[in-house]
Order: structure tokens, then C-alpha cells, then sequence
């Protein structure tokens, strides 16, 4: 009975492995041998040949199910791209057997395809943190008379969310005033009681706002997992593990200025998987709060030159 129930485990692991890889593309040295693979059922297909490469020379085209690579049988893309590295660092050809219909034919990628150089890839543009900079340079504009007590109220209860003197000490206190700023500041666009420029910057600020909660959350969850008592405070030079794929992640992603928190960033552990990164969370939330203030200073100074 259990050897059937961990039968039927391995089945569906493998199973899901298969689904989670099918459709990914296989490119390694795709720069210089101009092919990329696709999973397939069979296993692996050309699913892109480059213009004027040297697999376009060899004659692959797209849809060519590969069966060979150099003798080796390449089920997976890690099969193909070991057998390219070991091409590329031998600086030898390429024979690659495919199927084509009910044909296989033997192509050849030769020895030279290793001193094509790689296209340049263009350096991608430096991100930069949300801000409401670029709207502040523009005339602020009018504002309807009913909404100005309503919109003064709601600016000063940004700058009370988090007092520079009197920071807030529970996180649930600051989930709380949070949302009600986030339905506040919705309440007023959807009533069109505020210019759509004024509730851009508005949730400009809150995006601060929501990532402080994020770090602040992962401080909280490190505190919980040492089982650490909550009378004992948090130093903000205390690291905090986070993954690749997760909120923390993104948030690094989006403030740019938080790289300096990153003590260690995610990377693949030697036996599969996932090592953590490490960041400071109580550094980065604090960050926050200061960009949020200066965001917050501008937004309303542009307000008061109406």
C-alpha cells in the first residue's frame, strides 16, 4: 500500500515537472549559434532560428524536433546547454540530427560558429523609485472649491501616518491607518473631487507607504520564526531572508535606493532549489518613511501654488 501511494507521489511529480518545463526556451549561446529550443511532448524542438546565423546556415528551421546534439540525446534543456558548453569551450562543431516529418537529417553547425561575436544587448535603462518630481513641475491645478477642506484633511493624515519624532510601534496600528488613507484617497478620485494628477501623487506616496508595510511585515515574520519576544525591539541592521520570488523581491525591484539594504542577494542552492537572500528590513523601512516624507513635502508645496 505505501509503496503504491509513493508510486503515485512520483507519478504526479513528474508529471507537474513536465507541464511547469514545456514551452520554456533552451538558448544557451543562442548569440552565437542563432538557435533557440523549445520542451515539446518528444522532448526538444527548434522553436527559433536567427537570420543570418549559424544555424540558419546549417539549414535547422523552426519546428525541427532535435534528436541528437553531438551523440547526446538532449530530453531536457540542461542536457542541450551542457553539450553546448562543452562545444563552445572544446571550440568544436556542432552536429545536430533532427526530424523533419518522416526525415532525420544530420546538420552541422561548424567550428567557426564560436568566433561569431554576440549581438550587443543595449544596457537596459537605470530604474528609478516612484515620485511625483515630473508632476510637480507643472502648474498644480485647480481645485474644486468643495473638495479643498477634504483634500487638506487627507494630506495631513499622510504626514500623521508616520510621525518623524513618534514613528508608530505596532504594525496592525499601521495596517489599519494605512488602508483607510488607501480608501480615503479613492474615495476622493472616484468622486472626481480631486484634478486625476493630485490622485496620482497622492498614491505615489502611498506606494512608499505599502512598501514599508512589506518590510515591516517581513521584520515581524522574522521575529515570529526566532520566536523572539515583541517587548524586545529590532535593531535596523538585523538581516531578514527573503526569496527571489516574493514581495520583498519586488520591492527592492521597485525603489531602486533599497539595493544598499541587500546584504546578500537570492541564488541557487547547490542541490536544487533556493538560497535566501538577506536584507535589512528595519533599514529599508525606515528608508521608506524618509522618501515618503520627501514625496509627501513636494506634493503638497505643488498644492500650495494653486
Amino acid at each position: 500500500m505505501a509503496d503504491t501511494r509513493w508510486h503515485v507521489i512520483a507519478v504526479v511529480c513528474a508529471v507537474a515537472t513536465r507541464a511547469a518545463a514545456a514551452g520554456l526556451p533552451c538558448e544557451e549561446e543562442r548569440g552565437r549559434t542563432g538557435i533557440a529550443l523549445a520542451a515539446v511532448e518528444q522532448g526538444l524542438a527548434v522553436g527559433a532560428v536567427d537570420e543570418d546565423s549559424a544555424a540558419a546556415i546549417a539549414g535547422l528551421r523552426v519546428g525541427d524536433t532535435v534528436l541528437q546534439v553531438n551523440g547526446t540525446v538532449p530530453r531536457a534543456c540542461a542536457d542541450y546547454g551542457r553539450t553546448v558548453r562543452e562545444a563552445e569551450h572544446e571550440r568544436k562543431a556542432l552536429l545536430v540530427l533532427v526530424r523533419r516529418g518522416d526525415a532525420e537529417l544530420p546538420l552541422a553547425l561548424g567550428a567557426r560558429t564560436w568566433e561569431r561575436v554576440p549581438p550587443a544587448v543595449p544596457p537596459a535603462p537605470r530604474a528609478e523609485a516612484p515620485s511625483v518630481r515630473a508632476m510637480v513641475e507643472k502648474p498644480a491645478p485647480p481645485l474644486p472649491p468643495e473638495s479643498q477642506v477634504t483634500l487638506e484633511e487627507l494630506t495631513r493624515a499622510f504626514a500623521a501616518l508616520v510621525p518623524p519624532e513618534r514613528p508608530p510601534a505596532r504594525l496592525a496600528n499601521y495596517q489599519h491607518d494605512l488602508l483607510k488613507l488607501h480608501r480615503q484617497t479613492e474615495a476622493l478620485a472616484a468622486r472626481a473631487a480631486v484634478p486625476s494628477e493630485v490622485a496620482a501623487g497622492l498614491r505615489t506616496v502611498l506606494r512608499y507607504y505599502d512598501a514599508a508595510e512589506v518590510a515591516w511585515a517581513a521584520q515581524e515574520a522574522e521575529r515570529e520564526r526566532e520566536q523572539r519576544p515583541r517587548h524586545l525591539p529590532a535593531s535596523e541592521g538585523d538581516p531578514v531572508p527573503y526569496f527571489a520570488d516574493s514581495e520583498p523581491a519586488a520591492t527592492i525591484e521597485e525603489f531602486p535606493f533599497l539595493g544598499a539594504t541587500v546584504a546578500r542577494e537570492p541564488h541557487p542552492a547547490l542541490l536544487g532549489g533556493e538560497s535566501s537572500g538577506l536584507w535589512r528590513a528595519g533599514q529599508a523601512r525606515s528608508l521608506l518613511w524618509e522618501r515618503a516624507r520627501v514625496e509627501l513635502a513636494r506634493l503638497t508645496a505643488w498644492l500650495g501654488t494653486r
